[in-house]
């Protein structure tokens, strides 16, 4: 019985020392952790203040790049521009004729469709096509037949859109069905 008593007791100063092993190894992680600490608040301190300057200098950027597009736009403009003001000295001379009037209108055309399409704007036609409540706006309707009815019969204004977006809706006038052959099936309906 010895031998187990004194194994027992060898046991526990081993154990022991392994659990002051462990609180020293603790405090010594505790302590490197404290140590760095003040790294990683300096870190974090650093960053905010690396994104305040990043946000204030978007802020003071984004004028400029509002500005950098917008004379794109005119750049593209103005040969367009250029375009209509030869048109307008044909048209302000004493000889012109139309023909030379409806050259310079379809060269100023050709400019705008350039200027667009380099854009991405689409300007959408919809005369003779069905009504469309997306893109359209109807301002009135008119007398039709049957075939017409719910058709685009004239447009004051074109639809116009963006990488997609409407810009601007079309106004249009509607074709509708005459009321006097409306009026006419009700009354067969009716018979029946």
């Amino acid at each position: 019985m010895t031998k187990k008593k004194e194994n027992k007791e060898e046991i526990k100063p081993v154990a022991a020392q392994d659990a002051q092993a462990d609180k020293v190894s603790a405090n010594a992680e505790q302590r490197e952790e404290q140590s760095k600490s003040p790294d990683y608040y300096d870190q974090l301190l650093r960053l905010q203040a690396d994104f305040e300057n990043y946000r204030k200098r978007a802020e003071k950027e984004k004028p400029m790049f509002i500005q950098f597009g917008k004379a794109e736009v005119i750049k593209k403009l103005l040969p367009l521009y250029d375009t209509m003001l030869k048109a307008e000295a044909e048209v302000n001379k004493k000889d012109s004729d139309t023909e030379h009037i409806k050259q310079g209108l379809n060269m100023i055309f050709e400019e705008f469709n350039k200027v667009f399409k380099s854009e991405g704007v689409e300007v959408v036609c919809s005369k003779g096509k069905p009504y469309d409540p997306m893109t359209q706006e109807v301002i009135t309707t008119v007398p039709c037949e049957d075939k017409d009815d719910g058709k685009v019969a004239d447009e004051l204004c074109r639809c116009v859109t963006f990488g997609g977006q409407v810009l601007r809706y079309a106004q249009v006038i509607v074709g509708k069905k005459k009321e006097e052959e409306n009026q006419e099936q009700k009354d067969q309906k009716e018979q029946k």
